[in-house]
């Protein structure tokens, strides 16, 4: 049993009235499977002091000795070490490895139990609320994705909703360029890091539409798309950006073969060679803050800075030509001279323009010809032609007008612009343009 005797220091030898108790048994007792003790050997406990009466034998205790063994009588009580086998002769510590039955493991056990069942709710609460709060942000997500899916879908019930919403001609349109308009993705390229995007591609398209079309604010676009406004702001200026770029092609100058082609035949005999309609326009552009405050005047503070930008339409209403945004003080035929419209006329052609255009000798140079109203006179006699002259002109040049009709329709360019998006003004003309030009034909 590996017990150690105090006095020689050899292992301690058992003899006819030594006894093991049952703990050291398998079965709690010797039997036939477990003859021999095999459990809780070779534990020695600390040395403690006991008081005994046998002064002849100091290697043993009362421990020691069991009730069937006698014991030597008449010696004076006498305090030694002795060594046990069970930490029932000590409160404070147990060395049993296992079947142990003393009070302090029994409580410590009780106490091990009771703390795991606590850890064990206190886990299962937890997951419980985990899941619950997962859930609940989950069905949050959800019913805001819900919601965004049923106000896209709402704004493109039908033809005419997309139409007044976007200015697109019909539904089939918006998905076409929807499809169009998805970035393709790259198998090498690492993901960005970053938020995740909280609207899909066709809710972002159809919000950037629903800006140019309808001029509404970003705080309300935010509200509507459920999302914050500054991402609202970011991603209508990420997708101004990219639809100015994809969406040029649609504005372009068709050569000569193409303009005879597609000329309407109420202007084949008359104007046979007619190229291009020029006219300008203008948009109103919010004052910054600081000029407001230094208005002297009342009226000084009503006056607005505007954007000014040269329009060129083909015969058949095509806007074929979309100059940059110039400021309100520049003249037309400056904006001509460097908007890179002379470049592209052709000797031969018939531009028409209104009085505004003084642009004759320039056209000269490109042996090109400039058809205006004529001025007015005094004279009764050429009045009475020069009405008619100018009516003639009048009946053709209401084309670039209802072109730019269809540009203002965009009401991002007939209302105020906000001064933090002036930048932006050129590619929202060319989109403006660009998504006028997928209209039916303003002349036919």
């Amino acid at each position: 049993m590996n017990r150690k005797n105090i006095k020689t220091g050899k292992n301690w030898a058992p003899d006819k009235n030594s006894r093991v108790c049952s703990m050291h048994f398998a079965d709690g007792a010797p039997s036939p499977s477990f003859p021999n003790p095999t459990l809780n050997l070779g534990n020695v406990a600390e040395p403690f002091a006991i008081y005994t009466e046998d002064a002849q034998n100091q290697g043993t205790s009362k421990e020691d000795t069991p009730k069937t063994s006698g014991s030597d009588p008449g010696t004076d009580v006498t305090t030694i070490q002795a060594h046990v086998d069970h930490t029932y002769m000590n409160t404070n510590k147990c060395n049993c490895k296992s079947n142990c039955n003393c009070d302090t493991i029994t409580r410590l056990s009780s106490k091990v139990i009771q703390l795991e069942n606590e850890l064990k709710m206190l886990r299962i609460k937890t997951n419980e609320s985990s899941c619950s709060g997962t859930d609940m942000m989950n069905n949050t997500i959800s019913a805001n994705a819900d919601n965004k899916r049923y106000f896209t879908d709402r704004f493109l019930s039908d033809d005419r909703s997309v139409k007044l919403n976007t200015g697109l001609p019909n539904k089939g349109t918006f998905n076409k360029l929807v499809i169009s308009t998805k970035v393709r993705k790259f198998v090498l390229t690492p993901q960005k890091s970053g938020p995740v995007r909280k609207l899909n591609i066709k809710s972002e398209f159809l919000m950037v539409l629903m800006k140019l079309r309808l001029g509404l604010t970003n705080k309300f676009l935010a509200s509507i798309f459920s999302i914050g406004t500054l991402s609202c702001s970011n991603i209508i200026t990420t997708w101004i950006k990219f639809l100015g770029a994809q969406l040029r092609g649609l504005v372009f100058w068709p050569d000569k073969n193409s303009i005879r082609t597609m000329l309407p035949a109420s202007l084949q005999e008359k104007y046979p060679n007619l190229r291009c309609i020029l006219d300008c326009s203008e948009t109103f552009i919010d004052r910054p803050r600081d000029l407001k405050l230094q208005a002297a005047t009342w009226s000084d503070y009503k006056k607005h800075n505007t954007l000014k930008y040269l329009v060129g339409i083909a015969p058949n209403g095509h806007i074929s030509f979309m100059s940059k945004a110039w400021g309100g003080r520049t003249t037309d035929r400056q904006i001509v001279q460097q908007s890179g419209f002379l470049d592209l006329v052709d000797p031969h052609d018939l531009i028409m323009a209104d009085r505004g255009f003084p642009i004759q000798e320039d056209l000269l140079f490109k042996m090109a010809k400039l058809l205006i109203p004529p001025p007015s006179s005094g004279l009764e006699q050429m009045c009475s032609q020069n009405v008619a002259q100018t009516k003639k002109v009048a009946n053709v040049r209401i084309h670039v007008e209802r072109a730019i009709n269809r540009l203002k329709w965009f009401q991002i360019l007939s209302t105020t612009l906000p001064v933090t998006m002036a930048h932006l003004f050129d590619d929202i003309l060319i989109i403006c343009a660009a998504l006028s030009n997928l209209l039916p034909p303003l002349i036919v």
